[in-house]
């Protein structure tokens, strides 16, 4: 019999546990989809060992047990708390605590079982797509066999049923902390004085709402605001702290919104008389003022939530333009290298068959001292004495002809040089450089302009800066030391296989040191650049300062295909992991407001009968349905949309990209995703108030 009732009571509160099932099939869906890639032999053989796939696909599991466990913990709050009659009702026929608590427990377990199994079946189906997408996204060409994978299941299971017997501890936690009248006493309302609110409550709504404003000020002028922190203790790391403390004081901003500043809304709504006594807008603000004060956690916590999720896709794609960005500063051409290696790694080429080698340069740089003004974010004066790389104008134009990112750079006078700066790709306007250079025997140059630098890795260069000076100027300068670095691509027709060839024959090492010392001294720069130390064999020892002679070493080589390849097989891999992350994040905040406002429907039942009984038509009860879900939907979709859409755009300030429409595509998504649960919800809402059978 008490299964009977018990079996009677799940098929009332089925449309709550048809949301808890299709939330926890899809999560099943993604944990063993991520699961499966992890044991994907032809995948992680043909990702190699540079890209670490099974370390992200378990943190990105971890972080689907964490996100599905909170949600689980939610939803079986509002469980218990619609059914506290029901538990009532079991005490009273004489069922013991722990019978209820077995009870809840095989409940939880049978709907638990069937999503797993559910989830598991949909998961094989799917996995197939899963690896299919993660090798799109890393630029893999792979065979994806269908195949379910056995490990996968069981470590899927272990983990679910993990995540079940915590859920029913904590059930039968609270069932024993309940009192049994408690559970058969009506859902109190608390009463609300729509015409009173406290002083503090009032100040509390107001500074919601400059909280989030001064966030979305301080987003708008993020590098102002990273550069005045600068000054401050932060130093340095206040540039970068200052992204932290904006979304700290959003995400306070956020919790007095929901908490206070809706109720002072809805107060000062109340205030005008005409607009509160129209209609049913009494009831409405009445409602409204409930159901924020029971929702504000939730609400604040979804809004939070989402924000996030979008935030990650956004931070997503700004990783993903660094990485792209890097390949194209670091490796602009096929291939650039070292003398010492040239010949080597030229005779490798020429040797693999169908391989021609296409479109050489030779780029001869000069490694001299000098003293340059330098500023980094604040204003702060710093004076850098070191060597600077030398580029003769006509050879920068050659260089020009093969690689595309390279713009077109024009010298007015003999002086005026342009400063090559790779940090300029990323964080333009970071780091700023004086007007002039002054090299050994009292040479200035002046600062025209200063470009991205995408003249290939600058540890080929020594890691120094490097500027472009006018063929005349190049060739009156004698002093530092001369090389020459080889750039060129190649025509093949498997570049993987001749990267592995070459990575066989020719590995990245250290070469060619270079020694120097510069000093300030008397307003003249002094000091030498040698391949050959000048240090006395007695100081060699010495520990290291920067007034003493100081060792650099040159990388011998940079291959363009190996490095886009990381890159892609990197990149792509955490983009995939943050975009499934997210929509499940969306996924589960909507199913949470959505059980939140089924456990709302049963609580405020009787109160709609009322108005039915008072001759109310059910249009108008439909509509302030609509009405009053719409408070609980749109606020966080809206203010959430909003976060992340100011989140984008102080990635954007930091780094610049094009790829920035996958969050905005998100953001729409959110909306598209919201929307559904938004009307879904209503339309369920509405079907409990009125009955199974609407006229």
């Amino acid at each position: 019999m008490i299964f009977n009732l018990s079996w009677k009571n799940f098929k009332g509160q089925f449309l709550n546990y048809l949301v808890y099932f299709v939330s926890m099939t899809f999560a099943v869906v993604v944990y063993y989809c991520f699961s499966a890639i992890t044991y994907n032999r032809n995948l992680a053989n043909r990702v190699g060992q540079e890209i670490h796939i099974d370390s992200a696909m378990n943190l990105g599991g971890i972080l689907v047990v964490i996100m599905i466990l909170g949600f689980m913990f939610a939803a079986n709050h509002f469980f218990l708390l619609k059914r506290g009659k029901e538990i009532g009702l079991y005490h009273l026929i004489g069922m013991r605590k722990e019978q209820i608590s077995f009870l809840f427990f095989v409940e939880t377990l049978i709907l638990g079982a069937v999503s797993l199994v559910s989830g598991l079946i949909l998961g094989v189906i799917f996995s197939k797509l899963f690896s299919m997408i993660l090798a799109k996204a890393m630029f893999l060409q792979v065979e994806s066999l269908f195949y379910a994978s056995i490990p996968s299941m069981v470590q899927t299971g272990i983990v679910f049923v993990f995540m079940l017997v915590a859920v029913s501890l904590r059930s039968s936690w609270l069932i024993y902390r309940y009192q049994v009248s408690d559970m058969l006493s009506k859902t109190k309302k608390r009463d609300f004085q729509s015409n009173q609110m406290s002083i503090l409550n009032s100040c509390l709504g107001v500074l919601g709402i400059i909280f989030i404003l001064i966030g979305y000020i301080l987003s708008y002028n993020v590098i102002r605001f990273g550069t005045f922190l600068m000054k401050t203790a932060f130093g340095f790391s206040g540039f970068l702290i200052a992204p932290l403390i904006i979304m700290v004081i959003c995400m306070v901003g956020t919790y007095l919104f929901f908490k206070y500043t809706m109720n002072l809304v809805v107060y000062l709504f109340g205030k005008d008389k005409f607009n509160y006594y129209r209609n049913l807008n009494m009831l409405a603000l009445g409602n409204t003022k409930l159901y924020v004060k029971r929702s504000g956690n939730i609400l604040s916590f979804v809004t939070i939530f989402i924000a996030v999720a979008l935030g990650m896709i956004g931070g997503a794609a700004s990783f993903y333009t660094i990485g792209m960005n890097s390949v194209n500063i670091t490796a602009p051409t096929d291939f650039i290298v070292a003398e010492d290696d040239y010949e080597k790694l030229t005779q490798v080429i020429e040797n693999k068959t169908d391989t021609n080698l296409d479109s050489l340069i030779k780029l001869n740089y000069k490694l001299t001292g000098s003293r340059f003004h330098l500023k980094i974010g604040q204003e702060a004066e710093e004076y850098n004495t070191s060597p600077i790389n030398l580029l003769s104008l006509s050879n920068y134009r050659e260089f020009q002809k093969i690689n595309p990112y390279l713009k077109k750079i024009e010298l007015h006078n003999k002086k005026d040089i342009v400063i090559l700066d790779s940090i300029q790709n990323i964080l333009g306007g970071f780091i700023r450089y004086g007007s002039d250079f002054t090299l050994l025997d009292g040479v200035k140059l002046h600062v025209s302009d200063v470009r991205p630098d995408f003249l290939g890795q600058n540890l080929l260069r020594y890691s120094f800066p490097t500027v472009v000076v006018s063929d005349e100027q190049f060739d009156e300068i004698d002093s530092g030391v001369n090389y020459t670095l080889s750039a060129f691509n190649v025509q093949a027709k498997d570049k993987e296989a001749l990267t592995n060839k070459l990575s066989e024959e020719v590995k990245p090492k250290w070469i060619a040191p270079v020694y120097y010392k510069y000093q300030w001294i008397d307003n003249q720069l002094v000091g030498y650049t040698s391949k050959t130390s000048q240090k006395p064999e007695n100081e060699r020892s010495e520990e290291y300062s920067e007034d003493s002679e100081q060792e650099y070493w040159q990388l011998n080589y940079t291959n363009r295909f190996s490095e886009l390849r990381y890159i892609r097989r990197a990149m792509g891999l955490f983009i995939y992991v943050a975009m499934f992350l997210g929509v499940l994040a969306l996924i589960i905040t909507g199913s949470i407001l959505m059980l939140q406002q089924f456990s709302e429907a049963e609580k405020e039942k009787e109160s709609y009968d009322l108005l039915k009984k008072i001759g109310i038509p059910k249009k108008e009860i439909t509509k302030l349905v609509y009405q009053q879900n719409s408070i609980i939907f749109f606020p966080p979709m809206i203010i959430g949309v909003l976060h992340a859409t100011f989140a984008i755009y102080v990635f954007s300030k930091f780094i610049s990209s094009s790829g920035y429409w996958l969050a905005y595509l998100s953001c729409g998504l959110l909306i598209l995703i919201y929307l559904s649960y938004y009307f879904l919800t209503s339309a369920i809402y509405s079907r409990i108030i009125h009955g199974k059978h609407q006229q």
